[in-house]
């Protein structure tokens, strides 16, 4: 029974960790949405180049985002 407690204890992820991943996640969200909105209003406005570029920042968050959700499996291990 001890041993249980003590392997819980160990395998818990403390709450700073849960809101730190909840921000990291908030904040990506929130710059998805805001690449994709530039994307949205200035495609007839910006080169292609600088399109390319913003549809490249866009993929990276995405990337992050998808990459973040393995990372609670990581702080809790």
């Amino acid at each position: 029974m001890i041993f249980q407690n003590i392997t819980a204890r160990q395998n818990a992820v403390p709450n700073w960790a849960k809101d730190m991943e909840s921000s990291k996640r908030f904040l990506l969200q929130a710059e998805i949405e805001y690449w994709h909105e530039m994307l949205r209003l200035n495609k007839s406005r910006v080169s292609k180049s600088k399109e390319t570029e913003m549809r490249g920042c866009l993929k990276q968050a995405v990337r992050a985002l998808n990459s973040n959700s393995n990372m609670e499996f990581r702080v809790a291990a």
